[in-house]
């Protein structure tokens, strides 16, 4: 068996034991347009920022090789749209059709997949309705803040048998790859320690100055959907990362990315456990979400993740696997018998080199095509959306809290 069809096999055997949701059939989904080899894929963009322009530019450089057209945007903030549009409009020579509320696009017949590239706290819900309006999806991460709606998100994929592509871009990178394989081998021997972290030395995610956002270009109360209603404030558009309401913090906007890699490499995707503290020491602008955050996760495996985020000093970003026969880490590639003993410890320093990877956003496409799981597949976005609803109700509620997998709950400990 090849790696990638143990890969797909591990996941789904996890999803349907783990999780106790039966079965990932792709079936198609009632309102999908049936599509013929030579027929070109229609492709809608939800939330049109920076992330969302470059997810687009992405799929627009297969435009011609694998027959795509981007043909409908949406954002609620008209500056993002308008440069969106003048992007497409080069591309293809004709206008895409706009909106501001993403249900319009959704009820659009033609369209076959979107990518959505909003705030965190509009991924999943989305991510939901897109699945029902019979489109495949391309999703940033992280994938959930809302456990009921990463549940739903496992039913109703299910139930329409959407593909949907996570945007955790490691999972199509040769290097990672060839990393997941090594770690998989048993090399390490007993893996009993995970560190991982992404950190920098910036203010993340501060603008300075958005008073020259106008009103009058900005859906505010669609915006706003599903959260407290709010007077307009620039910042909370501009520079939503910031704020509680919008995002579960930096374990969910940058973290996800490292522990999906820490649950791809040692193939337990969902803790049992998790304890969380931090707080904000050096940025004062007003921020509500932590700029430093260290999350400990306990694994059925046998193992414990630490994952951190510090913005006060960039040293240290990547992931570190720590076993009885030595260390591997991901900032050098380098396999090493650092902190093993014993006749099986690594003697001989080793570098990880690649294997052949595949832009991420390629593989989405031709998955809507072949009906296949892609590389970073729904339920690797559930697992590291777990992973941030559980440290973010550590955080707030200063408890240790569990994950009932049978019943998929998260519970103070």
């Amino acid at each position: 068996m090849d790696t990638k069809t143990s890969v797909m096999s591990r996941r789904q055997f996890l999803l349907n034991s783990a999780i106790g949701i039966a079965g990932m059939t792709l079936v198609s989904g009632s309102k999908s347009r049936v599509l013929g080899a030579n027929d070109r894929l229609s492709i809608g963009v939800i939330g049109t920022g920076s992330q969302g322009r470059y997810d687009m530019g992405q799929a627009m450089n297969f435009s011609d090789e694998l027959n795509i057209e981007i043909t409908a945007l949406c954002d609620v903030y008209k500056p993002n749209l308008e440069t969106a549009v003048a992007a497409v409009e080069k591309k293809y020579g004709r206008r895409p059709r706009t909106f501001v509320d993403y249900l319009d696009l959704l009820a659009l017949d033609d369209i076959d997949a979107v990518i959505i590239a909003t705030p965190d706290f509009h991924h999943c819900r989305m991510l939901i309705d897109a699945m029902r309006a019979g489109k495949d999806v391309y999703v940033e991460k992280p994938m959930a803040m809302y456990l009921d709606q990463a549940n739903e998100s496992l039913k109703v994929q299910k139930e329409t048998g959407r593909i949907v592509q996570v945007g955790t871009q490691r999972r199509s990178d040769g290097r990672y790859a060839a990393g997941a394989r090594f770690i998989r081998s048993g090399a390490l021997g007993k893996i009993s320690r995970v560190e991982a972290a992404w950190n920098d030395c910036s203010p993340r995610w501060q603008k300075g100055d958005v008073s020259n956002t106008r009103r009058e270009d900005v859906a505010w109360e669609l915006y706003l959907r599903g959260v407290k209603k709010r007077p307009f404030d620039p910042s909370r558009l501009r520079e939503w990362h910031l704020y509680r309401d919008y995002t579960l913090g930096p374990v969910a906007l940058l973290g996800s990315h490292m522990i999906d890699v820490v649950h791809w490499y040692m193939e337990d995707p969902l803790p049992t456990s998790c304890v969380s503290h931090g707080g904000i020491y050096v940025w004062k602008d007003g921020r509500e979400n932590e700029d430093t955050v260290y999350a400990l996760y306990e694994y059925p495996k046998g193992f414990i993740l630490r994952y951190c985020t510090g913005l006060g000093n960039s040293f240290g970003s990547g992931c570190y696997f720590y076993g009885t026969n030595g260390m591997f880490d991901t900032t050098t590639w380098k396999v090493t018998g650092s902190g093993g003993a014993g006749k099986d410890v690594i003697k001989t320093e080793k570098v990880i080199t690649g294997e052949p990877g595949q832009n991420h956003m390629r593989n989405f496409l031709e998955c809507v095509r072949s009906r296949k799981t892609p590389n970073a597949s729904i339920f690797d976005g559930y697992a590291h959306s777990i992973c941030a609803i559980m440290s973010n109700r550590s955080l707030r509620t200063g408890k240790r809290v569990v994950f009932n997998r049978e019943e998929q709950r998260i519970e103070e400990a």
